[in-house]
């Protein structure tokens, strides 16, 4: 029997940038695919870092994140291929998110992915987060990472858009200065080595390992999940 082979794709990105509508669905749309969320790996309400300054809890410093926890799942999950992890955001009937799909690009994709993988022993694994090429450890556990962007004011309209976010124990709301002196902060601190110049509204470096698709208000979501089709069906 020959051994069964699992790719880790990570799809990660600023909060709004469209990371998880497009992991969802494109997990979907493969045979077998398993969907991770490292939302799923914050730490409980009472330890997440607390800043004097503003008042608030600071959901999103990397010591927000059980980090040692989620590279063991994704150690574990490459030697099984299963999940072992008790999770709270993996609703896959939520898959779409309102997003209308092309019949025909879908069928394309669908092909694909089923020439690709059925009947085969690889089994994919999406991962989903907001925070996870900062850290070499857990950045070089992936097979693909791809990074989702968008320019800062389109993050911040979608963000602002937003009810808030369920965590382990309740349910968090944004502070008006909360996107501004957190969120984009935080991206740009742990994503700034990737780009050329630490700009991260600019060009990503060519040999940073990461692959990366501007997800504006204008892009087409038939474009996007066409695009990360092929990178997935490439490492078949």
């Amino acid at each position: 029997m020959t051994a069964q082979k699992i790719l880790l794709v990570g799809i990660s990105g600023c909060s709004s940038s469209g990371k998880t509508t497009l992991a969802k669905i494109i997990t979907n749309l493969i045979p077998s695919a398993v969907l991770l969320h490292e939302d799923d790996f914050f730490k409980h309400d009472e330890a997440i870092p607390f800043d004097e300054k503003f008042q608030v809890s600071n959901w999103d410093s990397p010591a927000a994140l059980d980090l040692p926890l989620f590279r063991k799942e994704l150690d574990h999950i490459r030697e099984t291929g299963n999940i072992s992890a008790q999770l709270i955001h993996n609703d896959n009937h939520d898959n779409n998110s309102g997003v209308s799909l092309n019949a025909q690009t879908q069928r394309k994709i669908e092909e694909k992915f089923d020439t690709a993988f059925r009947n085969s022993n690889v089994t994919v694994v999406i991962v989903d987060g907001f925070m996870m090429y900062h850290d070499a450890e857990l950045s070089k556990k992936f097979d693909l990472k791809v990074l989702i962007r968008a320019p800062y004011i389109t993050l911040k309209n979608r963000r602002a858009a937003r009810s808030g976010y369920k965590t382990l124990e309740s349910f968090w709301v944004d502070p008006p200065f909360y996107f501004d002196e957190f969120v984009y902060k935080s991206y740009r601190e742990s994503h700034a080595h990737l780009f050329k110049n630490g700009d991260v509204e600019g060009k990503i470096k060519a040999d940073s390992g990461v692959s990366d698709y501007m997800n504006d208000d204008s892009t087409d979501i038939n474009e996007a999940l066409m695009w990360l089709c092929d990178l997935i069906v490439m490492l078949r």
